[in-house]
């Protein structure tokens, strides 16, 4: 005797739309809040002359998630306390990382006037050096008889489902396929995550191969699109997680199911349609 079992509805795709929103969101917002206990702490302990132990709790609050205005103000106080300390050169190559990154940035907090002048000639010499490149490329532009098609990036890997089955079918058995390739995905979207976090690290460190302002623009480039690969790959994997689970627990919908998950390099797209 065949035993027949309810219809479960299929879970709407503003369901998955509205993860993959919250779960980055998330880690986004306690980053960014611990940062800024990080940044209390650094005021406070700069305006007790306590230095050292500040740039102590510069390095700590580097390790925590935290966005380009974040480290903009964080490499600036580093700035100010090597200047504090002595360390001119430490103390430019710091302001030079911060205005590379923002050049109108402004000063944290009230510094002694040589330290201001040193910050402004920082200024006009990342100013310049930065007008400088514009012209050298605008002047390479013009005479260039043609301009090769840019490089584009190849499609990411689109964790796919689709599945056409009968309206009783058990989806529980294909369900392994979009779990793989979410897994992958998350995975692949932390290795270039780290990579971004790899050229990040090479401007504030003012590291040796960075010698012109040309390699330091293409250090930045290259470190936001690694940066947009990462998240796009892990919000791809989160989906791929998502489907994987809602097929597993809901078993088969009444109808044929068609549903892919991509990325257009800067943020996920569901399509395809449910029953």
């Amino acid at each position: 005797m065949k035993t027949l079992r309810p219809a479960i509805a299929a879970p709407h795709p503003a369901l998955i739309l509205v993860l993959l929103w919250i779960i980055p969101s998330t880690v986004r917002a306690e980053g960014s809040a611990e940062v800024q206990t990080h940044l209390l702490s650094i005021q406070r302990l700069f305006d007790d002359l306590e230095y050292e132990r500040a740039l102590s709790q510069i390095q700590r609050a580097r390790q925590v998630p935290h966005g380009t205005e974040e480290e903009v103000t964080l490499t600036l106080y580093e700035g100010v306390l090597q200047c504090e300390l002595g360390q001119q050169e430490q103390g430019k190559a710091a302001f030079k990382s911060a205005l590379v990154l923002k050049p109108e940035a402004k000063l944290p907090v009230q510094v002694a006037p040589k330290v201001k002048s040193l910050f402004e000639s920082v200024r006009q010499q990342v100013k310049q050096e930065m007008a400088t490149l514009l012209a050298q490329r605008e002047a390479e532009r013009l005479k260039a008889e043609a301009v090769p098609p840019s490089v584009q990036p190849s499609a990411l890997p689109a964790a796919a489902v689709s599945e056409r089955a009968s309206s009783r079918g058990d989806l529980r058995r294909y369900s392994l396929v979009p779990a793989i390739a979410g897994g992958a995905l998350a995975v692949a979207g932390g290795v270039a995550w780290g990579i971004s976090r790899g050229q990040l690290n090479q401007l504030r460190n003012d590291d040796p191969k960075l010698a012109t302002m040309e390699d330091v623009q293409q250090s930045i480039s290259r470190g936001r699109t690694w940066q947009t690969v990462g998240v796009s790959l892990l919000s791809v994997g989160a989906a791929g997680l998502a489907a994987a689970a809602g097929m597993y627990v809901l078993g088969a919908p009444d109808k044929p199911v068609a549903l892919s998950v991509g990325t257009d390099g800067t943020s996920a797209l569901i399509q395809g349609r449910w029953p």
